[in-house]
């Protein structure tokens, strides 16, 4: 696994509707972040065109839309609308086409696969990563990931989710920390 930089990525507590120390909040974010950081250079080694810079921003930000951490059918639509007003915050900044295709990702990585009409690189390393950190929720099924690099991560979601519950203060930076000392995060 390659580790980034993936400290300009980090979303502010004020960018969340809901609890941004809560199940979706800043800690999900940045195991999300590392998840798809990980998958997306897979996809990139094997040939296939990702922009990791829509992967990262999708990453941090597709659940700021969110109104509570149950059902919420919409949240996807609402980090989408976030995303396209609040562009300049999104700092290293985005292109037009970078910009739809990030608030495509976010409001296509709630509904079922097939619902998607295109299921871009960039969605299948959000949904992929996202459907990582389920472990948090004791959830996480491998075998509903859609790619074998995912499917070969599960037993480090579970490392990841344990070891940064344990690290105190700032949950990103639990997860920045753990992340680093297991070569995921430069």
């Amino acid at each position: 696994m390659s580790a980034y930089d993936l400290d300009p990525f980090r979303p502010q507590p004020a960018w969340y509707r809901h609890n941004p120390y809560g199940i979706h909040g800043l800690a999900h974010a940045a195991r999300v972040l590392v998840w798809a950081e990980q998958v997306g250079q897979a996809l990139s080694s094997a040939g296939q065109p990702v922009d990791m810079t829509v992967v990262r921003w999708a990453a941090a930000v597709h659940d700021v839309g969110r109104l509570d951490d149950g059902r919420d059918p919409l949240h996807g639509q609402r980090s989408a609308e976030w995303v396209r007003e609040r562009r300049e915050l999104l700092v290293p900044a985005l292109t037009d086409g970078q910009l739809l295709q990030l608030a495509y990702v976010c409001t296509w990585h709630v509904p079922p696969d097939h619902a998607a009409p295109h299921f871009s690189p960039e969605l299948t390393c959000l949904k992929d990563a996202d459907g990582l950190d389920r472990v948090r929720i004791h959830d996480l099924d491998p075998d509903k990931l859609r790619t074998r690099h995912a499917r070969d991560l599960a037993p480090g979601a579970a490392v990841l989710y344990h070891a940064s519950r344990v690290e105190p203060g700032d949950p990103w930076e639990a997860v920045r920390a753990c992340a680093r000392r297991l070569g995921w995060w430069r």
